[in-house]
């Protein structure tokens, strides 16, 4: 890293309610269409992505703020550990909270996203900080919210 006076976060994917959120992220995704289409099409479901909720992203930066001469100078992965997951592993989270849910997979058509990787977040945990929301509250969070808003959800992407 040439400049000593910074903090530099590599997101990974992240999920969760927010003003404007983005439907296109993998788990709002997911969410999203498990509840309007009662059906997900998995392309390659052994694809693994790490996940972070919008909050401990938020939550990460100020840490970063309150902490920052001890942090400085780095690049850290900014994620939940325990949110290392498939496609496929993701689907049956929220199968299990939406049991007439479908997880159709489709074989033989190659998943244009080929994002495909497990991520360490030791580092940044080490100088402190760890992700807290776990993936099945922010599941329940956007099954709420996609079953009980009145207006209808915009793709700001």
């Amino acid at each position: 890293m040439r400049s000593k006076n910074v903090i530099c976060f590599r997101l990974a994917t992240v999920f969760g309610y927010s003003y404007r959120m983005r439907t296109d992220l993998l788990v709002n995704n997911f969410v999203f269409n498990s509840i309007k289409k009662k059906e997900l099409k998995l392309f390659e479901p052994h694809f693994r992505r790490n996940f972070i909720h919008v909050k401990d992203v938020v939550d990460g930066i100020l840490y970063s703020i309150k902490n920052f001469e001890r942090l400085k100078s780095n690049v850290y992965n900014l994620g939940l550990s325990s949110a290392n997951l498939s496609k496929y592993m993701l689907a049956k989270k929220i199968k299990q909270k939406l049991k007439y849910l479908k997880i159709k997979i489709i074989k033989n058509i190659k998943d244009p996203d080929q994002r495909d990787y497990y991520v360490s977040n030791k580092k940044i945990e080490k100088r402190g900080f760890k992700a807290k929301i776990k993936i099945e509250s922010g599941i329940d969070e956007l099954i709420n919210v996609f079953n009980n808003t009145k207006e209808n959800i915009i793709n700001n992407y």
